[in-house]
């Protein structure tokens, strides 16, 4: 019994040291600072052409419908694992997913020790049906 609690305290130690968590000493940033990351959401948060506003609109009581989607910047600035963490409509969430996932790539994050790491996000997208 002793032998077999050594074995698995010991697997359980290698599985802690295995799961190194880094602190983001610099935040990853778009290309072109914040003014060019919000002139790149003016530019493409456009509501899909098919999208059915004024059924939306009287549904809904609302001209504005938020998405947030996450996403991954990550060590080589690539944009990945991006997700709709909670929207409203299922043809708007698609496409702010599709958004998100044609953005260029970021200068990624780095640690404190000056080494790319994965930096994880969520931003707000709001389609205004007007």
């Amino acid at each position: 019994m002793k032998k077999i609690l050594t074995i698995l305290l010991l697997c359980f130690g290698a599985m802690l040291q295995a799961q190194e968590t880094a602190v983001t000493q610099k935040m990853p940033h778009f290309p072109g600072g914040d003014d060019a990351f919000y002139s790149y959401l003016d530019k493409n948060v456009t509501v899909p052409h098919d999208f059915d506003k004024e059924a939306y609109k009287a549904e809904h009581h609302n001209q504005f419908v938020p998405v947030s989607v996450g996403f991954t910047i990550d060590v080589d600035g690539t944009v990945t694992n991006v997700k709709v963490i909670e929207g409203q409509d299922a043809m708007l969430d698609k496409r702010a997913k599709e958004i998100v996932e044609k953005m260029p790539k970021w200068e990624p994050g780095k640690s404190a020790e000056g080494k790319p790491i994965k930096v994880d996000f969520a931003i707000p997208i709001r389609f205004n049906l007007m």
